[in-house]
């Protein structure tokens, strides 16, 4: 898992000098797509909701995000051909996904796969497809492959615009030193060995992030249950308030994200949390802010609005990693885990 971490720089930086030339996106897509499905699994399915915010806030597509596993038991078969199926598996084999782009294909609808397999079920169905080239991934826990596939989620958005010829230059610029900034950040973290020996101690905590890094708490409370068994729930910040907060009355700590872009909503939310309960905070944040927080996770700030996604990505995967050596866990090969694939693809 260390090492497959390690190797993301890189493997993003191939993804960016594939697919940007001259900081135009050069891919093939439709040209017309007036709505996405982003159909997927687990960690797929987390990078799904990062796709979301992608395709609504950089391509103003409306999108929706389903487990696959869902869809299939669903008898709705109205797929129709203005809405773009994107369908994510890492392997291109798990057993639901495949499954439910087999049901979507039936209706002739448009579909189209992120995948780290060339020679998957998934590939070879789809009508468009992009493969990540990640390199096999021997951990349990996806760490290069979920970046991989947030990266190249947000590459295909940035098509999108470019094909409603609206403006991307935001988005891209200083994409080409991306590599750069995920190294830098990587090798300087604040407090993350504090952060890892306090989480190790506890039965569980809640996770919770607004906007795009709600995604985020989704991969942190997942990778952490993953790989060290405790018990952690993610939330929208702004749910939270809505009755989750009891769980703080049980609970001794709780995990949360804010950046120098935070709203005014977000910075509230964590007020009254802070002044309300006496569970220890832990803010993973890209600026030194006196959030009265116990513990800032500081980590740089990326050039780019993706390269900080990346780092912050980056950071979760390390803090899980830290939080399982500390319980001496088998990191690579998790307790009744396994990756699910349909080995006939």
């Amino acid at each position: 898992m260390e090492t497959e971490i390690n190797s993301q720089a890189t493997i993003i930086e191939n993804l960016i000098n594939r697919y940007i030339i001259n900081y135009c996106v050069l891919m093939d897509i439709p040209i017309e797509i007036k709505r996405i499905s982003i159909i997927a699994s687990g960690s797929s399915y987390n990078a799904g909701v990062f796709g979301k915010y992608f395709f609504e806030n950089i391509s103003n597509i409306p999108t929706s995000v389903d487990f696959a596993s869902e869809l299939i038991g669903s008898k709705f078969n109205n797929f129709d051909c203005e809405t773009l199926y994107v369908f994510l598996s890492q392997s291109g084999l798990s057993v639901d996904t495949v499954e439910a782009m087999k049901k979507v294909k039936e209706s002739n609808a448009k579909t189209l796969c992120i995948t780290n397999n060339l020679h998957s079920t998934m590939y070879s169905m789809a009508d468009y497809r992009f493969y990540i080239e990640a390199g096999l991934e021997n951990a349990i826990a996806a760490t290069k492959t979920f970046s991989a596939t947030v990266v190249m989620l947000w590459l295909i958005a940035l098509k999108a615009a470019q094909n409603k010829h609206i403006d991307i230059s935001e988005e891209t610029k200083e994409i080409y030193s991306i590599k750069k900034n995920i190294e830098f950040a990587m090798k300087n973290l604040d407090n993350l060995e504090l952060c890892a020996r306090t989480l190790s101690k506890l039965d569980g905590f809640a996770v919770f992030g607004y906007g795009m890094y709600y995604p985020l708490a989704l991969e942190a409370a997942l990778k952490i249950r993953e790989t060290s068994y405790i018990n952690t729930s993610a939330y929208p910040s702004g749910e939270f308030v809505h009755g989750h907060f009891a769980l703080l009355n049980k609970t001794k700590a709780f995990l949360t994200f804010l950046t120098e872009d935070a709203s005014e909503y977000e910075l509230n939310i964590l007020k009254k949390v802070l002044r309300t309960y006496k569970a220890k905070s832990i803010v993973v944040s890209d600026v030194y802010e006196d959030y009265d927080c116990d513990i800032l996770l500081k980590f740089q700030k990326g050039a780019s609005k993706i390269s900080n996604i990346v780092n912050m990505i980056i950071v979760i995967q390390l803090l899980s990693l830290n939080i399982a050596k500390k319980l001496r866990r088998n990191i690579d090969k998790p307790q009744g885990l396994s990756k699910v694939v349909d080995n006939k693809g």
